[in-house]
């Protein structure tokens, strides 16, 4: 048992999702043939036995009445939060930011959201199943100005570095966009499962040329086969047979357990490119559940809707081919007697009022006249028979009509018989059959405009979103900064926010101006019961005001004035709580304040003259206080002058004395000191003297010698 065990990680990544993807196709093979068949149908495309049938293609027109009914207009993605409390401002904003974001435009030409839903719900009504694939376009410019080195960090001793080209360059993206992209559904697999909720892997094929395939995956791209063939599917292909430009089939999966991205080619050995997750969707895949027609708990392979009711088809086509033949063989033709020559020129020749002779009246007579010489071919049974084809085709329509739900009141037909409630009774019974696929529809197109409101939030810078909302006229600005900040965190979005689809089939005017008006006549309603409750209570005018903002945040169309609707009720609130000024006084009360001011107005004046004085003549006190004072100090400094004074006089004088001692005593030191320096002269004099004699003498007594 344990060798029946495959560990599909042990095997090499190509190998395995090549045989992944081979066993998906198979899985596969019968629905495609059948989806190609059922395009033939209702394209009219028949083989050569069968090009002079006469075929009733009825399965045409009911696609498109049910394509009109199910998809007539681009919808209007409606964005609420999860709870409506009318004081929750930022949510408001930001599910109001992300609806205008997301709302399709029709007039920009990158917008393909519109042309995918309708080829999506094409594809669901034909071949049973449909998909769209939404990914993230960036548009970039170098920043003019700034170098690449001015932004990389220098590069540390011992540490490799990388080469860089052009497109490493400093660049800013200049806009931002998810573009919808419609996927053949061919082109779509999933891993055989049960139902849908078990897969584990999605993909689709992408058709590649080769400088796509090289600028998308470099070096490998140049490896890859281009082995699209458009005649892979011989007689039975509905896809373009000449296609001169070769291309490449590259399978793109998404591995939900890895929650990474493998790109392959079946004509390389390797894979192609295999990335993590890089969009980081709550529910990983960029593509919504698709929409499946006729599918089981057992299997999730879809079967056409025309092979439910293709033997009612078959029947009405093989009754309206007889009908024709009959109505062909429906002609006056007869045989008449070759003698009769009068006969012949009465079907040849014969004109209103125009008598034709005959030659031998007798042997015409004998004859049993005109009725003798003609016999015609009976056609009772030929009407008879064209009356019963046709009222068989008629039930055979009303057995098509009733399995696929389409009433007289869808396909626009009606009698002039019915009444109104019968004809109503219909409409509601068309609209119970068909609300199944209506919801499914809505479903669909929810799913998508949900995994583009996420990519947007998690990949938008705000800017960007604040740009492609155009939040910034509708005069919510100072909510904008926090709705962005709640847009940014996995709580807001994932709790307080939810993306629906609303109205997918035509417009009715009439019910949108008559949900206006409802909505106008319930606001002025309340109002006129309100303000008369306010006027007499005016404490009452919170209540009355969260009571208004309550019943306005449960209208459907209300988010776009919800906004202007809550600022001005705000204001009146914090007008109210405003203190009111008091009633203008009577002339007899502002007689008595003028006259109470003006007594008030001379008491102050007597007082502030009374405090005047006092304060002058507390001046004066103080300044001859501070005269005396300052008479006191000058006397004291001039005593202390002369005493001071007098002490350095006597100080000079006992100075001069000791100078003079000093002087005396200095120059009898000098007379001491001079008479022994003049004796010591005289006496270095004398042995100088003798010392110069004595030298004299020596000389002398060596020169006698």
């Amino acid at each position: 048992m344990a060798n029946d065990i495959v560990d599909t990680k042990a095997e090499k990544p190509y190998d395995r999702w090549n045989a992944e993807i081979t066993a998906a196709e198979k899985e596969l093979k019968k629905f495609h043939e059948r989806g190609r068949l059922v395009v033939k149908k209702l394209l009219d495309e028949r083989a050569a036995e069968n090009s002079a049938a006469k075929w009733f293609n009825v399965y045409k027109a009911n696609v498109d009445i049910l394509e009109a009914a199910l998809y007539a207009q681009p919808p209007k993605p409606a964005v609420t939060r999860s709870f409506k409390d009318y004081e929750d401002e930022p949510a408001r904003v930001a599910a109001l930011i992300l609806q205008r974001a997301i709302t399709p435009d029709a007039d920009d030409p990158m917008d393909s959201f519109d042309s995918t839903m309708r080829h999506c719900v094409q594809d669901r009504l034909v071949a049973g199943l449909s998909m769209a694939w939404l990914r993230l376009e960036t548009d970039t410019e170098e920043i003019e100005g700034v170098e690449l080195d001015d932004i990389l960090p220098s590069p540390q001793p011992g540490m490799e570095t990388e080469e860089l080209g052009p497109e490493d360059a400093p660049q800013r993206i200049i806009d931002q966009r998810v573009v919808v992209d419609y996927i053949y559904w061919e082109d779509f697999l999933w891993s055989p499962c049960r139902v849908y909720e078990e897969r584990r892997w999605v993909g689709r094929r992408v058709y590649m040329t080769r400088d796509e395939l090289v600028e998308r995956f470099g070096a490998k791209g140049r490896l890859a086969s281009l082995d699209y063939n458009p005649k892979r599917y011989e007689t039975n292909s509905v896809t373009p047979k000449w296609d001169e430009q070769k291309k490449g089939v590259v399978y793109e999966i998404w591995d939900r357990s890895e929650r990474k991205v493998i790109w392959l080619n079946k004509g390389m050995t390797d894979l192609l490119d295999e990335r993590d997750d890089p969009l980081g969707l709550e529910g990983f895949e960029p593509c919504p559940r698709p929409m499946l027609a006729n599918i089981s708990t057992s299997n999730t392979t879809p079967r056409p809707d025309y092979y439910m009711i293709q033997d009612q088809y078959q029947e009405l086509d093989t009754i309206n081919n007889r009908i024709s033949m009959l109505v062909q063989a429906c002609k006056v033709v007869g045989v008449y007697d070759r003698s009769a020559i009068g006969v012949q020129r009465m079907l040849q020749e014969g004109s209103d009022n125009t008598l034709i002779p005959v030659d031998n009246w007798a042997v015409f007579a004998e004859k049993n006249g005109l009725r003798g010489q003609i016999d015609w071919m009976p056609l009772e049974a030929v009407v008879q028979t064209l009356e019963q084809l046709n009222r068989a085709r008629e039930i055979i329509k009303a057995q098509i009509y009733e399995l696929t739900g389409i009433s007289d009141i869808v396909r626009g037909a009606s009698k002039a018989s019915e009444t109104l409630g019968a004809q109503e009774i219909k409409a509601q019974f068309a609209g119970v059959r068909i609300k199944k696929l209506q919801d499914e529809v809505a479903r669909f197109v929810s799913d998508v405009s949900r995994l583009k409101a996420e990519i947007m939030v998690k990949h938008f810078s705000p800017e960007m979103l604040v740009e492609k909302s155009n939040i910034a006229l509708t005069g919510n600005d100072e909510w904008v900064p926090q709705a962005l900040s709640l847009l940014a965190s996995d709580v807001g979005f994932n709790w307080r926010i939810k993306v629906t689809a609303e109205s997918l089939a035509q417009a009715d005017y009439a019910f949108e101006k008559a949900d206006r008006n409802e909505f106008l006549l319930a606001v002025s309603n309340f109002m006129e019961k309100a303000l008369p409750m306010v006027a007499q209570f005016p404490d009452s005018m919170v209540l009355m005001t969260s009571m208004l903002k309550w019943g306005i945040a449960g209208y459907r169309n209300s988010a776009e004035i919800e906004g202007m609707i809550d600022k001005e009720l705000d204001a009146m609130v914090k007008a109210a709580k405003q203190p009111k000024e008091p009633p203008p006084p009577s002339p007899e009360e502002v007689k008595a304040k003028a006259e109470a001011e003006k007594m008030q107005q001379q008491a102050q004046i007597d007082q502030q003259k009374a405090q005047q004085d006092f304060q002058i003549k507390q001046a004066e006190a103080q300044m001859a206080q501070q005269r005396a004072m300052a008479a006191q100090q000058a006397d004291e400094q001039r005593l202390m002058l002369e005493l001071q004074a007098e002490k350095q006089r006597l100080a000079l004088e006992q100075q001069q004395q000791q100078m003079d001692l000093r002087f005396e005593q200095l120059m009898q030191m000098l007379k001491l000191q001079g008479a022994r320096d003049m004796q010591e002269l005289k006496l270095d004099a004398a042995q100088e003297q003798a010392r110069i004699k004595a030298n004299a003498a020596q000389e002398t007594t060596n020169g006698s010698e």
